[in-house]
């Protein structure tokens, strides 16, 4: 599609203490913007497959924006929750004012995450893990959001696994909303092994695409444990 579309997200809030809001689910995609000697470390949890593209060039076409990883103790988290909890559940009628406010506290939780907790790994046990290694930056499709799918973050009554994937697969048919990518923003295409390298040409060969294309990916391809490995070796030379 030459494009990554954005998906619904359930993201966990607890750290906010939020009073009852434990969870919220709006529509994404995000980028780890993380060196390339990390590389490795981030696929091995994720998966071995990536596609790295050129930031400078999606910032000048997307408002992409890295999320602020929160200390839940931090003066500035203390600010933000007493903030939202002013409106949150407030039968206070909203006003044009009060609409650019809650406008701001909305825009900010959805750029939100905690600096570290615990997150499963590929065993399925619950572990330490910092977020912040992550360096995330986050896509979402605000602009020309389709109104059929409007609120973007779902009531907490529509927060559900069933309604992220039912909602994701509505909105995956609003190509406005899709993040599209020209071929030569494409850094690298990462794939495990030389087994994956030929089964990648191969998928490229039968794309339809013009010849020069073809050759641009290809020459793209890098493989993922090698290409972490080397990086290790260089920031140690």
């Amino acid at each position: 599609n030459q494009a990554i579309i954005p998906r619904y997200v359930i993201e966990p809030i607890g750290y906010l203490n939020l009073g009852d809001l434990k969870k919220i689910c709006f529509p994404m995609t995000c980028f780890c913007d993380i060196p390339f000697s990390r590389v490795g470390t981030h696929m091995s949890r994720y998966g071995e497959y990536g596609i790295g593209l050129d930031k400078v060039a999606l910032l000048k076409k997307y408002r992409i924006q890295p999320i602020h990883y929160m200390n839940e103790s931090s003066p500035l988290t203390d600010d933000f929750r007493e903030a939202f909890l002013a409106f949150y559940n407030s039968e206070a009628r909203v006003d044009e004012k009060t609409e650019v406010l809650l406008d701001y506290l909305l825009s900010t939780i959805v750029y939100m995450k905690p600096i570290w907790g615990q997150k499963k790994n590929k065993e399925g046990n619950l572990e330490n893990y910092v977020y912040q290694d992550e360096c995330e930056w986050r896509y979402i499709p605000s602009d020309n959001f389709p109104d059929e799918l409007k609120p973007i973050i779902l009531p907490q009554r529509e927060t559900s696994d069933h309604a992220r994937d039912a909602f994701s697969k509505a909105l995956a048919n609003h190509h406005e909303c899709w993040l599209m990518f020209n071929w030569e923003d494409v850094r690298y295409l990462m794939v495990p092994d030389e087994i994956a390298v030929k089964a990648t040409i191969a998928t490229i060969e039968n794309l339809d695409l013009k010849e020069n294309e073809k050759h641009l990916l290809i020459s793209k391809i890098e493989i993922s444990r090698r290409f972490s490995d080397n990086m290790r070796s260089e920031e140690h030379t």
